[in-house]
């Protein structure tokens, strides 16, 4: 044992202290890892405490400054990765980093500010700000079926696939037809319809020849589209036949002979009139069936008229009377109700017309009706209240024995046909004021107007033959089309395409495409 070891052992150590000082201090590190406390290297009396790394005088068991044994082999120390700060440093040489930072933050929105109040045109008036476009205009009230509100106008809808005839169509005829022949109708522009005695009949649109006769719907007296089928009233029975194959589809019984059928904007109920009843029938398109009938006292009703909502309609006393005939002397009546109530809830509203009320209008919205007085030569307005009452408003005087009124959805008018006065006059609902007159060399015997709005078809009679005139409803100019013969009737077909000519004295039709 060296000196050095012998002195780190304390006298009257045992032999195994001795041999782990030995050991320890073998194992301890050389002194280029070992961190020193001071520059100055320990003499030989002195000697450095291994846990508070102090200078404490050599061979002492327990160290002075620590009390920590000093007989404890050395550790290891290691530069530290970030180095305490010098002694000597100052508060400067310690924080500039974050005043470097601080700075370039600073610089950066102090440049931002210099440049947004340095730039051309900071200190000139503001613009005016753009002008906010106005809010698209509405329209005041709501608009009919069939129309859109458009820049705050209701504007209508032509519908697809539906027209009106040339100016100068193609006549074809006159064709024979039974004398049992009560009515006509187009079916398509290849085929028309007549009810007979012993059937419905299908002829041919180009030769006129029966092709084919449905017997399963014998006395057949009216004929009326609803929707893809026909209806062809019967003394006591309304029989339903399809439009495409003809073909008897249901037999509608009602006991009473049908005197008017009018369908509905939708298409979903059909009113039929029944005048020895005095009554009206409600009957629903879908399945074809009477669902309601409402009475009307002891008054035999006969024209009727609806709103497109079908929660509003008209029904009047009146009746044409047959070429050379009198006006009726029984005084008038016109019944507001609600087809879409039951017969017990209706509120019997009765109005009186004396004039022979032939024809009645709802407009689509069912805010109004208009009644037609064939010996008055008048326009009745009708108003419906919040009541439920019915108000007459001032008449509106027409040309002479109006007979028809039909509407004008295009352009929210009616037309309106006048037997004796020989003319059509057109009148703007909402002003209620005429509008234009169109007059025709002969009395104008029937009327229909295409489903597009734009014409009216109407027959004509003359002194050694009639005519049929075509009007156009936007520059009212009229084309009449001679015939060689009197027609009194006008059924067009449902795309406006055709038209039939039934002339119901000389039993002959004329097709017109």
């Amino acid at each position: 044992m060296d000196h050095e070891t012998r002195s780190d052992i304390e006298p009257g150590s045992s032999a195994a202290e001795a041999r782990e000082a030995r050991h320890a201090a073998e194992a301890s590190p050389s002194p280029e890892w070992t961190e020193a406390p001071s520059t100055r290297p320990p003499s030989a009396s002195e000697a450095i405490c291994p846990v508070c790394l102090e200078r404490i005088a050599a061979g002492v068991a327990l160290c002075p400054e620590c009390r920590e044994p000093t007989d404890v082999p050395k550790r290891s120390v290691r530069a530290p990765s970030v180095p305490d700060a010098p002694p000597d440093a100052s508060w400067l040489s310690l924080h500039w980093r974050p005043l470097v930072t601080l700075g370039a933050i600073l610089g950066l929105i102090s440049t931002g500010g210099a440049l947004r109040y340095l730039a051309p045109g900071r200190f000139s008036p503001s613009r005016a700000a753009s002008p906010v476009p106005p809010p698209a205009p509405v329209c005041g009230a709501p608009c009919w079926s069939g129309e859109a509100c458009q820049l705050g106008r209701c504007v209508w809808q032509r519908p697809n696939n539906v027209g009106h005839l040339v100016d100068a169509p193609t006549i074809t005829g006159p064709f024979s037809l039974p004398k049992d022949a009560f009515d006509a109708l187009p079916l398509d522009r290849d085929r028309f319809a007549v009810a007979l005695h012993a059937g419905l009949e299908v002829r041919s649109s180009r030769t006129g020849e029966a092709l084919s006769l449905v017997t399963e719907a014998p006395n057949v007296r009216r004929l009326y589209r609803v929707g893809e089928v026909v209806y062809a009233t019967a003394p006591s029975r309304i029989y339903v036949i399809d439009a495409a194959t003809t073909r008897l589809l249901k037999t509608i019984e009602l006991g009473e002979a049908v005197g008017d059928v009018v369908v509905g904007a939708s298409g979903r109920r059909a009113l039929a009139s029944l005048p020895a009843a005095h009554a009206v029938a409600i009957l629903a398109t879908e399945y074809h069936a009477e669902i309601e009938r409402i009475q009307f006292g002891d008054d035999a009703v006969g024209p009727v008229a609806v709103d497109d909502s079908g929660t509003r309609a008209i029904t009047t006393t009146g009746q044409l009377p047959l070429s050379g005939q009198r006006e009726p002397s029984s005084g008038g009546v016109a019944y507001p109700f609600d087809p879409s109530r039951l017969g017990s809830e209706q509120d019997r509203v009765r109005t009186s017309m004396v004039g022979n009320p032939a024809s009645a209008l709802m407009s689509p919205d069912g805010s109004a009706g208009f009644v037609a007085l064939r010996a008055e030569n008048t326009l009745v307005p009708l108003t419906w209240l919040p009541s439920g009452a019915v108000r007459q408003e001032a008449r509106i005087t027409t040309c002479r024995e109006p007979e028809q009124i039909e509407l004008v959805r295009s352009d929210r008018r009616a037309v309106v046909r006048c037997n004796e006065g020989r003319a059509l006059q057109v009148f703007d609902l909402s002003k209620r004021e005429l509008v234009r007159a169109v007059t025709f060399p002969g009395r104008a015997l029937d009327m229909a107007v295409a489903p597009d709005g734009a014409q009216a078809v109407v027959a004509l009679s003359g002194d050694a033959a009639g005519s049929v005139a075509l009007v156009d409803l936007k520059s009212y100019a009229a084309t009449v089309h001679p015939l060689g013969g009197e027609p009194t009737r006008i059924r067009l077909a449902p795309d406006g395409g055709s038209a039939l000519a039934l002339g119901d004295r000389a039993k002959v039709a004329w097709v017109l495409q």
